[in-house]
C-alpha cells in the first residue's frame, strides 16, 4: 500500500503528489478533519451504527483521506491505478473520490478560497470583493475524451484547440493572483464572449473598476467604459507602432491571469484529458482546483 507517512515527511514529494507544502497541508488538514467530523455528527443523517463503529477505515487517518483526494486531483490516476496504489478495489477508490471531493470543496468554501459561481448585483460584488482594484477576464479550455454521440462531438469540438474541450470563464484579481468568479462548465464550441454575456458578469462589475480582456471579447468595449482591450490588426494592414506598444503593455498586464490559470492546472484532473462519466463532476473538480489554487496562493508566503 502507498506509504502516506513517508510522503508527508518529504517536502518535495508531498508537493509533487498533492500540490501543497507541508505547512499548507497541515493547515488544510485541520479544516478538513473538522469538516469531516461536522458531517459525521450531522443530526439529519440517519446512522445505522454508532459514530466510530465498524471496521477501521483503510486510510486510517483523516490525513490519509485528505492525502488521497489531493493525490487524485493532482496526479489524476485511473480508478484502477488509485485502487492498486492504496490497496483497495477500483470501486472503493471511486467511492472515496465521490465522498472526499465534496468535503474538500466545503472546506475551501468555509475558508473563502472557493471562487464565486455568480454575481447578481454590483452591491454584491463590492461586498464580496471590497479590495479589488482591477479585474482580468479570460476563458480557459481543458481537453476531454471524444464523446460517442455525434451531436455531443460537434457540441464539444473547439475550433481553437482542434479537439474536444470543456470551457469556463474566469474573472481574476491580478493583484492577489486569485480566481474571484468561475462560471459553470460549458461545451468547448461556445464562444468566450457568448459565455460572458450569458453570465452577465460585466454588468455586475462597478464602473470604476477597469476590466482587462483579450480580442476574444471584441465588441465588449462598446457595452461599458473602462474596458482595456488590445487593438485589432486591420485586414491587409498593420498596426501603427504606438498601438503595437500599447498591445505589448496590455499583454504584459494580462499575463497574470494566465499564471492564475496555470496554477490551477497544476492539478492533472483539469489539465489532462477529462475521462470521468459522473454528471457534473467535470464542473465540480474545476471549482475545487481553482479553490486549491487560491488556497495555495493565499498561504504560500506563510508556508
Amino acid at each position: 500500500m502507498f506509504d502516506i507517512q513517508r510522503a508527508l515527511g518529504n517536502e518535495s514529494v508531498l508537493r509533487s503528489l498533492t500540490g501543497l507544502r507541508r505547512k499548507q497541508f497541515q493547515e488544510l488538514h485541520q479544516l478538513f478533519a473538522a469538516e469531516l467530523l461536522h458531517q459525521k455528527m450531522n443530526p439529519t443523517v440517519k446512522r445505522q451504527r454508532a459514530l466510530g463503529a465498524g471496521r477501521p477505515h483503510t486510510l486510517a487517518t483523516t490525513e490519509g483521506m485528505l492525502f488521497f483526494i489531493l493525490f487524485y486531483l493532482k496526479v489524476y490516476p485511473t480508478m484502477e491505478l488509485a485502487g492498486f496504489l492504496f490497496g483497495v478495489a477500483k470501486s472503493r477508490s471511486c467511492t472515496w473520490v465521490q465522498v472526499f471531493q465534496p468535503i474538500l470543496e466545503a472546506v475551501l468554501g468555509k475558508s473563502h478560497d472557493l471562487p464565486k459561481r455568480k454575481i447578481s448585483t454590483i452591491k454584491e460584488f463590492l461586498e464580496q470583493f471590497p479590495d479589488v482594484e482591477k479585474v482580468v477576464i479570460d476563458g480557459t479550455e481543458r481537453p476531454r475524451n471524444r464523446p460517442k454521440n455525434k451531436q455531443e462531438q460537434r457540441k464539444h469540438y473547439s475550433g481553437k484547440k482542434k479537439r474536444h474541450t470543456i470551457k469556463n470563464t474566469i474573472l481574476a484579481d491580478p493583484n492577489r493572483k486569485q480566481v474571484l468568479v468561475l462560471t459553470c462548465s460549458i461545451a468547448g464550441s461556445i464562444h468566450d464572449k457568448k459565455d460572458l454575456d450569458n453570465n452577465e458578469l460585466v454588468s455586475k462589475i462597478p464602473e470604476h473598476i477597469p476590466i482587462e480582456v483579450d480580442l476574444g471579447y471584441h465588441g465588449i468595449q462598446k457595452e461599458r467604459s473602462g474596458i482595456i482591450i488590445p487593438h485589432k490588426k486591420p485586414r491587409n494592414g498593420e498596426l501603427p507602432p504606438e498601438q503595437k506598444q500599447e498591445n505589448r503593455a496590455i499583454a504584459s498586464s494580462r499575463v497574470v491571469v494566465e499564471h492564475v490559470i496555470g496554477l490551477s492546472k497544476r492539478y492533472g484532473c483539469i489539465s489532462q484529458s477529462y475521462r470521468n462519466r459522473r454528471a457534473g463532476f467535470d464542473d465540480a473538480i474545476m471549482l475545487t482546483c481553482c479553490g486549491m489554487a487560491n488556497f495555495y496562493q493565499r498561504t504560500r508566503i506563510a508556508a
